[in-house]
């Protein structure tokens, strides 16, 4: 059995944990016309739940991608790197 490639727990932690943010910091001042230093005030919307949950798709591709492919490791550090953000859900959930 060879080692599979991009098999990697670090890999998965960076890319899952990492990602969202980037599409967050891109998008947010596009989508929403307002400044970086509104978020505090958007926090509490309906609207920020859904942005939060739109920011995490691209880290569940990569957890499906691993997942498909057999790459356990991948998807274990994709796990944890979810992880802020699952419980970011959870608090605006409350």
């Amino acid at each position: 059995m060879t080692p599979k490639k991009f098999d990697n727990f670090f890999l998965g932690f960076g890319l899952c944990l990492i990602i969202p943010f980037i599409i967050f910091a891109f998008t947010w001042e596009s989508l929403s016309g307002m400044a970086f230093q509104d978020v505090s005030h958007w926090i509490n919307q309906p609207v920020f739940l859904n942005y939060v949950i739109f920011c995490q798709m691209p880290s569940s591709l990569v957890l499906f991608w691993g997942y498909k492919t057999e790459r356990w490791k991948l998807c274990k550090g994709g796990i944890l790197g979810i992880t802020p953000y699952l419980m970011l859900l959870f608090y605006l959930f409350v």
